[in-house]
């Protein structure tokens, strides 16, 4: 590695490491000083997510436990997600009978909250992973699906028309025009769906969990009001969802847009 990539890399880190240690020593000094009485300061929420990492179920930790099942939820759904929510937005995007059957229905339900859903899933499915996997799922389809179909319809025709013009046939365009025109958008949606993914996960767990994942860990402390375990679900919940989109659309962001030079690096 260069001594420049090094450098880049320390600054970046540092860049976003700074806002948070920022926000970390407000939050160390508001709690301190007593403003919000059930705020938790920073070191007693780390103490706490230290105990529940010390902590065992049937000889794993506890925290750990928790963390594993909603990865486990969250992947399935987001994955879902993905594999139907890309290739409907590029059928929505590349043919206009699709659009006028699908649009309609995209605009109808994208405004409905993804926890509004969990009542009729739990009638359907029960308490469980398949209620909330499928909350994951509809939380996250209709940005990958808008999103993508939004890419390619603002793909220059013109460019589309160059291509024909050149002998290009249908996969070609698809898979050198239509595609790569319509990536940047197909990240966006990506990177929104795992924010909405996360967002999902902990409603429906609320309300499906069955005693594991970070949504049930946050909801039942409210229990005993046990505001430092409440944060400590949080600031997981945070961590692995930034870690999710950073391993999964990070790399798929280098390897394709940055790599073609589609945006900056």
């Amino acid at each position: 590695m260069h001594k420049k990539e090094v450098y880049l890399r320390a600054r970046e880190a540092a860049f976003f490491a700074a806002p948070l240690v920022s926000l970390l020593l407000m939050w160390q000094v508001v709690a301190s000083l007593g403003f919000i009485r059930i705020l938790p300061t920073p070191v007693d929420v780390g103490r706490t997510i230290l105990n529940l990492c010390e902590q065992t179920r049937n000889g794993s930790p506890l925290l750990l436990t928790h963390l594993a099942a909603s990865l486990f939820r969250v992947g399935i759904g987001f994955c879902l997600a993905m594999a139907i929510g890309i290739p409907v937005g590029l059928l929505i995007g590349i043919s206009k009978h699709a659009s006028y059957l699908a649009r309609p229905i995209l605009s109808l339900l994208m405004p409905v909250p993804t926890i509004a859903w969990v009542p009729m899933l739990l009638i359907v499915w029960g308490l469980g992973d398949r209620t909330i996997v499928a909350a994951i799922f509809l939380g996250a389809f209709f940005s990958i699906a808008y999103n993508t179909a939004s890419g390619v319809r603002s793909i220059d025709k013109n460019l589309i028309w160059a291509a024909y013009t050149m002998g290009a046939s249908k996969r070609t365009i698809f898979c050198r025009v239509l595609l790569p025109g319509s990536m940047v958008s197909v990240l966006t949606g990506l990177r929104l769906a795992v924010g909405y993914s996360w967002r999902a996960l902990v409603g429906a767990e609320m309300l499906a969990g069955t005693g594991w994942g970070l949504g049930y860990l946050v909801f039942a402390a409210r229990a005993l009001a046990a505001a430092d375990v409440m944060f400590a679900g949080l600031l997981v919940i945070m961590a692995a969802g930034h870690l999710m989109e950073r391993c999964i659309i990070g790399p798929l962001e280098r390897r394709t847009v940055q790599k073609w030079g589609v945006i900056r690096a």
